[in-house]
Protein backbone atom coordinates (compact mmCIF):
# COMPACT_ATOMS: atom_id res chain seq x y z
CA UNK A 1 0.00 0.00 0.00
CA UNK A 2 2.72 2.51 1.03
CA UNK A 3 6.29 3.07 -0.14
CA UNK A 4 8.37 4.80 2.56
CA UNK A 5 11.24 6.62 0.85
CA UNK A 6 14.38 7.70 2.70
CA UNK A 7 17.35 9.47 1.05
CA UNK A 8 20.36 8.79 3.25
CA UNK A 9 23.75 10.43 2.69
CA UNK A 10 26.41 10.08 5.42
CA UNK A 11 23.65 9.33 7.92
CA UNK A 12 25.24 6.68 10.11
CA UNK A 13 24.43 8.67 13.26
CA UNK A 14 20.67 8.77 12.62
CA UNK A 15 19.54 6.25 10.00
CA UNK A 16 18.92 3.44 12.51
CA UNK A 17 16.41 5.54 14.47
CA UNK A 18 14.71 6.63 11.25
CA UNK A 19 14.24 3.05 10.04
CA UNK A 20 13.13 1.83 13.48
CA UNK A 21 10.44 4.52 13.55
CA UNK A 22 9.12 3.14 10.25
CA UNK A 23 9.14 -0.47 11.46
CA UNK A 24 7.28 0.60 14.62
CA UNK A 25 4.25 1.94 12.74
CA UNK A 26 0.77 0.78 13.75
CA UNK A 27 0.06 0.32 10.02
CA UNK A 28 2.35 -2.33 8.57
CA UNK A 29 1.54 -2.77 4.85
CA UNK A 30 4.55 -0.94 3.46
CA UNK A 31 7.94 -1.20 1.81
CA UNK A 32 10.93 0.92 2.88
CA UNK A 33 13.38 2.03 0.20
CA UNK A 34 16.55 3.71 1.39
CA UNK A 35 18.92 5.34 -1.10
CA UNK A 36 22.59 5.68 -0.20
CA UNK A 37 24.19 7.99 -2.79
CA UNK A 38 27.88 7.30 -2.18
CA UNK A 39 28.10 7.81 1.58
CA UNK A 40 31.60 7.82 3.06
CA UNK A 41 30.60 6.60 6.53
CA UNK A 42 28.92 3.42 7.87
CA UNK A 43 25.42 4.14 6.53
CA UNK A 44 25.42 0.98 4.38
CA UNK A 45 26.38 -1.37 7.19
CA UNK A 46 23.66 -0.02 9.47
CA UNK A 47 20.96 -0.37 6.81
CA UNK A 48 22.09 -3.90 5.93
CA UNK A 49 21.96 -4.92 9.61
CA UNK A 50 18.13 -4.89 9.50
CA UNK A 51 16.59 -8.28 8.77
CA UNK A 52 13.28 -7.28 7.20
CA UNK A 53 12.23 -8.25 3.67
CA UNK A 54 10.28 -4.99 3.31
CA UNK A 55 13.50 -2.99 3.45
CA UNK A 56 15.41 -2.35 0.19
CA UNK A 57 18.75 -0.57 -0.11
CA UNK A 58 19.55 1.29 -3.31
CA UNK A 59 23.01 2.71 -3.99
CA UNK A 60 24.63 5.14 -6.40
CA UNK A 61 28.33 5.89 -6.66
CA UNK A 62 28.01 9.67 -6.48
CA UNK A 63 25.78 12.13 -4.65
CA UNK A 64 24.33 14.38 -7.36
CA UNK A 65 21.90 16.15 -5.03
CA UNK A 66 18.85 15.50 -2.88
CA UNK A 67 16.46 16.25 -5.77
CA UNK A 68 18.09 13.54 -7.90
CA UNK A 69 18.02 11.13 -4.94
CA UNK A 70 14.30 11.75 -4.39
CA UNK A 71 13.61 11.07 -8.07
CA UNK A 72 15.51 7.77 -8.00
CA UNK A 73 13.42 6.71 -5.00
CA UNK A 74 10.15 7.74 -6.67
CA UNK A 75 10.95 5.69 -9.77
CA UNK A 76 11.60 2.61 -7.61
CA UNK A 77 8.45 2.91 -5.47
CA UNK A 78 5.70 0.32 -5.93
CA UNK A 79 3.15 1.57 -3.39
CA UNK A 80 -0.18 3.27 -4.03
CA UNK A 81 1.01 5.98 -1.64
CA UNK A 82 4.40 7.62 -1.09
CA UNK A 83 5.50 8.45 2.48
CA UNK A 84 8.66 10.51 2.87
CA UNK A 85 11.14 10.54 5.71
CA UNK A 86 14.60 12.08 5.88
CA UNK A 87 17.42 10.09 7.46
CA UNK A 88 17.72 12.39 10.49
CA UNK A 89 13.96 12.49 11.27
CA UNK A 90 11.51 10.00 12.78
CA UNK A 91 7.85 9.08 12.39
CA UNK A 92 5.44 8.95 15.30
CA UNK A 93 4.00 5.39 15.59
CA UNK A 94 0.53 6.27 14.24
CA UNK A 95 1.62 8.52 11.39
CA UNK A 96 1.03 6.16 8.45
CA UNK A 97 -2.28 4.95 9.83
CA UNK A 98 -3.61 8.46 10.44
CA UNK A 99 -2.48 9.80 7.10
CA UNK A 100 -3.99 6.84 5.26
CA UNK A 101 -7.27 7.30 7.17
CA UNK A 102 -7.30 10.95 6.09
CA UNK A 103 -6.96 9.98 2.43
CA UNK A 104 -9.86 7.55 2.81
CA UNK A 105 -12.01 10.20 4.48
CA UNK A 106 -11.05 12.96 2.01
CA UNK A 107 -10.42 11.19 -1.32
CA UNK A 108 -9.96 14.49 -3.17
CA UNK A 109 -6.64 15.01 -1.31
CA UNK A 110 -3.43 14.29 -3.25
CA UNK A 111 -0.65 15.45 -0.90
CA UNK A 112 -0.84 15.42 2.90
CA UNK A 113 1.66 16.74 5.43
CA UNK A 114 1.57 16.83 9.23
CA UNK A 115 2.49 19.19 12.01
CA UNK A 116 5.97 18.47 13.35
CA UNK A 117 7.95 18.59 16.56
CA UNK A 118 11.57 19.74 16.40
CA UNK A 119 14.72 19.66 18.52
CA UNK A 120 14.85 23.46 18.52
CA UNK A 121 13.86 25.35 21.68
CA UNK A 122 12.74 28.26 19.50
CA UNK A 123 10.22 26.17 17.53
CA UNK A 124 9.37 23.04 19.57
CA UNK A 125 6.20 22.48 17.52
CA UNK A 126 5.59 23.71 13.98
CA UNK A 127 1.90 24.22 13.21
CA UNK A 128 0.89 24.59 9.59
CA UNK A 129 -2.21 25.65 7.66
CA UNK A 130 -4.62 22.77 7.10
CA UNK A 131 -6.81 23.37 4.05
CA UNK A 132 -5.90 23.56 0.37
CA UNK A 133 -6.88 27.21 -0.13
CA UNK A 134 -4.84 28.24 2.91
CA UNK A 135 -1.81 26.22 1.80
CA UNK A 136 -2.19 27.43 -1.80
CA UNK A 137 -1.80 31.06 -0.75
CA UNK A 138 0.69 30.47 2.08
CA UNK A 139 3.03 28.77 -0.39
CA UNK A 140 3.47 32.05 -2.24
CA UNK A 141 5.01 33.57 0.89
CA UNK A 142 6.89 30.61 2.43
CA UNK A 143 6.95 26.83 2.35
CA UNK A 144 4.24 25.30 4.55
CA UNK A 145 4.51 21.65 3.46
CA UNK A 146 7.24 19.87 5.45
CA UNK A 147 9.00 17.37 3.18
CA UNK A 148 9.71 14.52 5.65
CA UNK A 149 6.11 14.65 6.91
CA UNK A 150 4.54 14.18 3.46
CA UNK A 151 2.37 11.30 2.28
CA UNK A 152 0.95 11.54 -1.22
CA UNK A 153 -0.74 9.46 -3.84
CA UNK A 154 1.77 7.83 -6.18
CA UNK A 155 1.12 9.84 -9.35
CA UNK A 156 4.74 10.80 -10.07
CA UNK A 157 5.83 8.22 -12.63
CA UNK A 158 2.53 8.11 -14.53
CA UNK A 159 2.43 11.90 -14.80
CA UNK A 160 6.21 12.32 -15.24
CA UNK A 161 6.15 14.73 -12.35
CA UNK A 162 9.41 14.84 -10.40
CA UNK A 163 11.62 17.12 -8.32
CA UNK A 164 13.49 19.68 -10.42
CA UNK A 165 17.13 18.59 -10.30
CA UNK A 166 18.27 22.12 -11.14
CA UNK A 167 17.56 22.84 -7.47
CA UNK A 168 19.94 20.00 -6.45
CA UNK A 169 20.28 20.28 -2.65
CA UNK A 170 17.88 22.99 -1.49
CA UNK A 171 14.37 24.37 -2.10
CA UNK A 172 13.63 21.35 -4.33
CA UNK A 173 10.65 20.35 -2.19
CA UNK A 174 9.27 23.89 -1.98
CA UNK A 175 9.51 24.24 -5.77
CA UNK A 176 7.56 20.99 -6.28
CA UNK A 177 4.73 21.87 -3.88
CA UNK A 178 4.48 25.34 -5.40
CA UNK A 179 4.38 23.85 -8.91
CA UNK A 180 1.70 21.32 -7.94
CA UNK A 181 -0.55 23.71 -6.02
CA UNK A 182 -2.63 24.35 -9.17
CA UNK A 183 -3.13 20.71 -10.14
CA UNK A 184 -3.17 18.78 -6.84
CA UNK A 185 -5.14 19.14 -3.61
CA UNK A 186 -2.89 19.76 -0.60
CA UNK A 187 -3.63 19.44 3.12
CA UNK A 188 -1.91 19.16 6.50
CA UNK A 189 -3.01 17.03 9.46
CA UNK A 190 -3.33 19.04 12.67
CA UNK A 191 -1.37 16.49 14.69
CA UNK A 192 2.34 16.20 15.46
CA UNK A 193 3.20 12.98 13.60
CA UNK A 194 6.80 13.65 12.53
CA UNK A 195 9.86 14.67 14.55
CA UNK A 196 12.09 16.93 12.51
CA UNK A 197 15.76 17.68 13.07
CA UNK A 198 16.06 21.45 12.74
CA UNK A 199 19.46 22.86 11.87
CA UNK A 200 20.01 26.28 13.45
CA UNK A 201 22.65 28.96 13.97
CA UNK A 202 25.98 28.89 12.20
CA UNK A 203 25.48 25.25 11.17
CA UNK A 204 22.38 26.35 9.26
CA UNK A 205 24.24 29.24 7.60
CA UNK A 206 27.02 26.90 6.48
CA UNK A 207 24.49 24.40 5.15
CA UNK A 208 22.67 27.12 3.20
CA UNK A 209 25.89 28.38 1.63
CA UNK A 210 27.04 24.88 0.74
CA UNK A 211 23.67 23.99 -0.83
CA UNK A 212 23.21 27.27 -2.74
CA UNK A 213 20.05 28.06 -0.79
CA UNK A 214 19.96 31.78 -1.63
CA UNK A 215 20.40 31.30 -5.39
CA UNK A 216 17.82 28.48 -5.47
CA UNK A 217 15.35 30.56 -3.49
CA UNK A 218 15.92 33.42 -5.92
CA UNK A 219 15.12 31.08 -8.84
CA UNK A 220 11.86 30.08 -7.20
CA UNK A 221 10.94 33.70 -6.47
CA UNK A 222 11.48 34.55 -10.13
CA UNK A 223 8.68 32.06 -10.82
CA UNK A 224 6.50 33.38 -8.00
CA UNK A 225 6.76 37.02 -9.06
CA UNK A 226 5.27 36.05 -12.43
CA UNK A 227 2.07 35.13 -10.60
CA UNK A 228 1.97 38.58 -9.01
CA UNK A 229 3.67 41.10 -11.33
CA UNK A 230 3.78 43.91 -8.79
CA UNK A 231 4.79 47.37 -9.98
CA UNK A 232 7.83 47.67 -7.70
CA UNK A 233 11.58 47.79 -8.19
CA UNK A 234 13.95 44.85 -7.90
CA UNK A 235 15.38 46.45 -4.76
CA UNK A 236 11.93 46.53 -3.18
CA UNK A 237 11.36 42.89 -4.06
CA UNK A 238 14.65 41.95 -2.41
CA UNK A 239 13.72 43.89 0.73
CA UNK A 240 10.37 42.12 0.92
CA UNK A 241 11.94 38.66 0.54
CA UNK A 242 14.55 39.56 3.16
CA UNK A 243 11.75 40.58 5.53
CA UNK A 244 9.87 37.30 4.95
CA UNK A 245 12.87 35.08 5.71
CA UNK A 246 14.82 37.06 8.31
CA UNK A 247 13.20 37.97 11.61
CA UNK A 248 15.36 41.07 12.13
CA UNK A 249 14.75 44.77 12.71
CA UNK A 250 14.23 46.33 9.25
CA UNK A 251 15.75 49.66 8.32
CA UNK A 252 13.70 52.53 6.91
CA UNK A 253 14.28 51.44 3.30
CA UNK A 254 13.17 47.86 4.00
CA UNK A 255 10.05 49.11 5.79
CA UNK A 256 8.97 51.35 2.92
CA UNK A 257 9.85 48.72 0.33
CA UNK A 258 8.00 45.89 2.07
CA UNK A 259 4.92 48.02 2.72
CA UNK A 260 4.85 49.05 -0.94
CA UNK A 261 5.01 45.42 -2.08
CA UNK A 262 2.22 44.50 0.34
CA UNK A 263 0.13 47.41 -0.94
CA UNK A 264 0.63 46.31 -4.56
CA UNK A 265 -0.22 42.70 -3.74
CA UNK A 266 -3.40 43.81 -2.03
CA UNK A 267 -4.46 45.48 -5.29
CA UNK A 268 -3.66 42.44 -7.45
CA UNK A 269 -5.22 39.68 -5.31
CA UNK A 270 -8.84 39.78 -4.12
CA UNK A 271 -8.86 36.47 -2.23
CA UNK A 272 -9.85 37.04 1.41
CA UNK A 273 -7.30 34.60 2.82
CA UNK A 274 -4.44 36.07 0.78
CA UNK A 275 -5.37 39.50 2.11
CA UNK A 276 -5.46 38.07 5.62
CA UNK A 277 -1.88 36.91 5.08
CA UNK A 278 -0.91 40.39 3.97
CA UNK A 279 -2.38 41.79 7.20
CA UNK A 280 -0.40 39.23 9.17
CA UNK A 281 2.84 40.26 7.49
CA UNK A 282 2.11 43.93 8.09
CA UNK A 283 1.87 43.15 11.80
CA UNK A 284 5.07 41.10 11.63
CA UNK A 285 6.76 44.06 10.00
CA UNK A 286 5.48 46.46 12.66
CA UNK A 287 6.53 44.15 15.50
CA UNK A 288 10.15 44.18 14.29
CA UNK A 289 10.43 47.94 13.73
CA UNK A 290 12.38 50.32 15.92
CA UNK A 291 10.28 52.33 18.38
CA UNK A 292 10.39 55.48 16.27
CA UNK A 293 9.22 53.55 13.21
CA UNK A 294 6.46 51.85 15.19
CA UNK A 295 5.12 55.26 16.14
CA UNK A 296 5.34 56.40 12.53
CA UNK A 297 3.35 53.38 11.31
CA UNK A 298 0.71 53.09 14.04
CA UNK A 299 -1.99 52.64 11.39
CA UNK A 300 -0.78 49.06 10.92
CA UNK A 301 -2.27 48.24 14.33
CA UNK A 302 -5.75 48.43 12.79
CA UNK A 303 -4.98 44.91 11.55
CA UNK A 304 -4.84 43.58 15.13
CA UNK A 305 -8.53 42.70 14.79
CA UNK A 306 -7.39 39.73 12.67
CA UNK A 307 -5.06 38.33 15.35
CA UNK A 308 -7.51 35.72 16.65
CA UNK A 309 -8.14 34.53 13.10
CA UNK A 310 -4.41 34.09 12.60
CA UNK A 311 -4.32 31.87 15.68
CA UNK A 312 -7.35 29.84 14.62
CA UNK A 313 -5.75 29.20 11.23
CA UNK A 314 -2.42 28.20 12.87
CA UNK A 315 -0.46 31.02 11.25
CA UNK A 316 1.11 31.97 14.59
Amino acid sequence: MISILIPSYNASATIRSAILSCLSQTYQDFEIIVLNPGSKDHTNEIIESFDDKRLTLLQTENNTGIAASRNILLKAAKGQFIAWLDADDIMMPERLEKQLNYFEKFPETDILGTWISTDSDEVPIKRLPLKHNEIYHCLWFKNCMIQPSIMSRNFYLNEQCFYDENFANSVEDYELWYRLRNSKKLANLNEVLTHYHMTVGEELNLKKRHNNFDSNLHKLWEIKWRNYPVAVSESERKSFIKFLYENIEPDEHDIKASLNVIYQLNILEKDDFFRLLLSYHKLRLWRNMRIVDKLRHLKILTHLKYWNEFKQRHLI
